[in-house]
């Protein structure tokens, strides 16, 4: 199979699955509504997901000794029995919670491991440009799940919007077993390493910069992501143009503009390094991240122009992000990077629209701009921190080269 085939076979699989996967955040006014949830309650539906997410990373690690293809037919089974079990049964917080833990054990087994099911069969000078474009993939196979589960609810009742996942996920299985030809994992130099011993990534100044940069920016795309429609019902209390088709359609496209920036980012990482273009997007992202919220009573203008800008470079990143670790993982250790890289989304996606509601709730509530402008502007501080991890690692690569030159 040639390296466009597989990405193309990939990227397919990646849509299937995630088919289903903003559906909540499509969804979340209403079940705000119906099951009469806090902001912070509203969050950790949206995060429980996210929870079983961190729970299942460490089973990745096993794509070091097995081919990922079974991780990726376990995943699947896992989304069919989340997405059908949500459809069917849940009836307030806790019994959705519950499916949406084996949603989120799905999401483990199927996204990060994609990486290690390219990068151990494509040549190396292909990895990190493989790895960026599945990742970027992400934006485009995922938009249409609002919009889709939107208008689903809307003609059917939600509890419908869930069944096309479950139908999707049938289909991911079929193509992956078919069609996905077998690859034995990589087996790099020297003794083989425990499953969980990480030394050789944490040891590595560029690695765990884009560890903790990966941590960051799920923290801030899934916060985003999980209250952007909630956000712009509360705007259309101002405007009365706004109604609940127009806002799926929003929603849906600011997630789509996210697959070319995505591209851009990845292929602009190839060219001029990883690092700096995963530096640069969460750099502007953060700055227009910080504004957002305060923006929300101010001239449409203004709004709109931020939203959009936030939205173009939120994903930009993710693409040079996960090309970066690709690229630095060393020959039989790519299986713990992708581990390590899960870990990070994992523990930002959790965290990150718990988060914004729980600062919602600080703030004052969702009807308050101010409460909006200091959720944003939380988020904004902690993609930082991502931007001065890389920053980091990127002045002490080169010492460390130095060191193991000497040595």
């Amino acid at each position: 199979m040639s390296f466009r085939q597989l990405l193309i076979l990939m990227c397919i699989y990646l849509g299937l699955t995630l088919s289903g996967l903003h559906a909540m955040a499509a969804l979340l006014p209403t079940f705000i509504e119906i099951w009469d949830l806090t902001n912070t309650e509203a969050g950790w539906l949206n995060s429980s997901q996210y929870l079983a997410y961190v729970a299942a990373v460490p089973i990745i690690a096993f794509s070091e000794r097995i081919d990922a293809k079974r991780l990726l037919l376990t995943g699947t089974l896992f989304n069919v029995v989340g997405y059908l079990g949500f459809a069917l049964l849940a009836d307030g917080l806790w019994s959705a919670v519950a499916f949406r833990v084996l949603q989120g054990i799905g999401f483990a087994f199927t996204y990060m491991p994609g990486v290690k099911a390219i990068t151990d069969r494509v040549s190396a000078k292909n990895r990190g440009r493989g790895a960026s474009i599945y990742v970027s993939s992400f934006a485009t196979t995922t938009s249409f799940s609002i919009i889709v589960a939107g208008m689903i609810a809307d003609a059917f009742g939600w509890r419908a919007a869930f069944i096309l996942p479950t139908i999707t996920n049938i289909g991911a299985f079929v193509l992956i077993l078919f069609f996905l030809q077998k690859a034995e994992p990589e087996v790099g130099d020297g003794p083989r390493r425990a499953l969980f011993d990480f030394r050789d990534e944490f040891s590595d100044p560029r690695m765990r910069g884009f560890i903790i940069a990966a941590t960051m920016h799920t923290l801030e795309l899934l916060a985003v992501r999980g209250w952007t429609v909630v956000m712009l019902v509360v705007v259309s209390e101002r405007w009365s143009w706004l109604n609940h088709e127009t806002i799926l359609i929003i929603a849906t496209f600011l997630v789509l503009i996210g697959m070319p920036c995505s591209m851009a980012g990845g292929e602009l990482g190839h060219r001029k390094g990883f690092a700096y273009a995963s530096a640069l997007a969460m750099a502007l992202s953060a700055l227009s991240c910080s504004a957002v919220g305060f923006a929300i009573d101010g001239p449409l203008w203004l709004f709109v122009f931020l939203v959009l800008m936030h939205n173009v470079f939120v994903l930009a990143d993710s693409g040079a992000l996960n090309g970066g670790a690709a690229d630095a993982a060393k020959t039989g250790r790519r299986g713990a990077a992708v581990t390590l890289m899960a870990f990070a989304n994992a523990l930002g996606s959790l965290v990150g629209p718990v988060l914004f509601g729980f600062m919602l709730d600080l703030g004052g509530g969702r009807q308050e701009s101010f409460a909006w402008g200091i959720a944003f502007l939380t988020i904004s501080g902690c993609v930082m921190a991502g931007v001065a991890a890389l920053i980091i690692g990127m002045r002490r690569y080169p010492r460390k080269l130095r060191e193991i030159s000497n040595s």
